[in-house]
């Protein structure tokens, strides 16, 4: 099942170790390397490197982890500059730096080493201050480390309050996930660190599992990793007050989990298991669902089988889901043209249009104009670049009801708004 979300193409490798459900893969994160973009996926195995190729998924590298077994569960990845780091939660793993600097044609293990732990759940970097935080490394609470010379990581502090599952930090700011203890917010700038606020005690409360905060930092959005648990969304202008302000669940939340969350301009961006990828309008305090792919399909009574990680290339309008068992998905969903039509909803002055109609848009602007048109699904399905002041609408269209949406040089949109295409 899906709405509004356009796949572009799906990878998987079934010849890899096989852990328990049946699972291969856990986390994914994305970056950018020149102008190209690449995702890195965790499987039983070790790390596969991707790179987005015309909107397909191309296989260019794996390295193997130190650990390698069907006992993996779950490897994560972050970047900094033009490094990858990569952590394992199972056996006699390491904390993995890799070389970015030879793609596209692959890349380079430099680091290898188990000196400040052997298993970690997840890494965070906050890359302004170059410190990466390691969230429960060998099960205990959380290691800051200073990464001014990337590949020799040097620890600056041992958090020892309670276990990190995982963790948002941004400018020292550090947004902690801490299981059934809750959510705490700390700053990292100076030592002792210094607490800002506190959330251990809330309605629906789960396991505070993960979560992520908006560019101006007035949302801030976390999982409870727990059956019949909400999302929750919290207005976040005040760190020492932080509270959840709404909920979001699918149809059927009260017998399945979300799991991560990403958030960019309105929007939540989530992983959820086996409901796949949702994606959530978190504009107003009732949060709306706008789109949805269900990446797992088979038969399950387990909870946490599907869509496990989620990466956004907010300004290509690109998803990254990794599915547990079914491999990497790779989605295009219309970010910039849901934000505008929900925001300044128009229409056209002729709604119906047949193959004799045109539609005419005066600019005083030189520069030429890009047209886009999307279906009901939030498929792109015809681009025209270089348009000065009409465009006849395609006579290839099929009936139906259709979006357009008309941009400047600069890809600031400058008007939209809906047709209907007649027989």
């Amino acid at each position: 099942m899906s709405y509004n979300v356009e796949l572009l193409d799906q990878w998987t490798d079934t010849t890899r170790f096989k852990g328990a459900e049946d699972a291969y893969f856990s986390d994914v994160w994305g970056f950018e390397y020149g102008e190209e973009k690449y995702a890195a996926l965790g499987s039983t195995e070790g790390t596969h490197i991707f790179k987005l190729d015309n909107k397909q998924l191309i296989e260019i590298d794996f390295k193997e982890g130190k650990f390698s077994s069907p006992q993996v569960q779950h490897r994560d990845f972050k970047t900094y500059k033009n490094y990858l780091y990569g952590v394992c939660d199972e056996g006699s793993s390491s904390l993995q730096i890799f070389d970015l600097s030879t793609l596209p044609d692959s890349i380079h293990k430099v680091y290898d080493s188990n000196q400040y732990f052997q298993i970690c759940h997840n890494i965070f970097i906050d890359t302004n201050k170059a410190k990466l935080y390691a969230c429960g490394p060998d099960n205990q609470g959380m290691k800051v480390f200073n990464i001014q010379n990337p590949t020799q990581p040097q620890l600056i502090y041992d958090y020892t309050q309670n276990y990190v599952h995982d963790c948002y930090v941004t400018n020292d700011t550090a947004f902690l996930n801490c299981g059934f203890d809750g959510l705490t917010i700390y700053n990292f700038e100076n030592i002792p660190i210094q607490q800002l606020g506190l959330l251990d005690f809330y309605a629906g409360q789960g396991y505070n599992h993960s979560g992520w905060l908006t560019k101006d930092r007035k949302k801030y959005v976390f999982i409870d990793e727990t059956k019949g648990k909400k999302v929750k969304i919290c207005n976040s202008e005040s760190l020492i007050d932080v509270e959840v302000s709404s909920l979001y669940g699918t149809k059927d939340y009260e017998n399945k989990v979300p799991h991560n969350v990403q958030i960019f301009n309105q929007f939540a961006f989530i992983s959820y298991y086996n409901e796949g990828l949702r994606i959530v309008d978190i504009k107003t305090d009732k949060p709306e669902e706008v789109a949805f792919y269900d990446t797992f399909h088979q038969s399950t009574n387990y909870k946490l089988n599907g869509a496990w990680g989620v990466f956004v290339f907010e300004k290509e309008e690109l998803i990254l889901i990794s599915d547990r068992q079914n491999g990497l998905f790779l989605f295009h969903f219309p970010i910039q043209l849901y934000r505008n039509l929900q925001n300044s909803p128009t229409t056209t002055n002729t709604p119906f249009i047949d193959e004799n109609s045109k539609l005419i848009y005066k600019s005083e602007d030189t520069n030429p104009l890009t047209f886009s048109i999307y279906n009901v699904n939030g498929q792109h399905v015809y681009l025209k670049e270089n348009l000065k002041d009409w465009i006849n609408i395609p006579l290839s269209l099929s009936s139906g009801a259709y979006v357009y949406l008309i941009q400047n040089y600069f890809g600031d949109v400058v008007t939209q708004g809906k047709f209907i295409k007649a027989n």
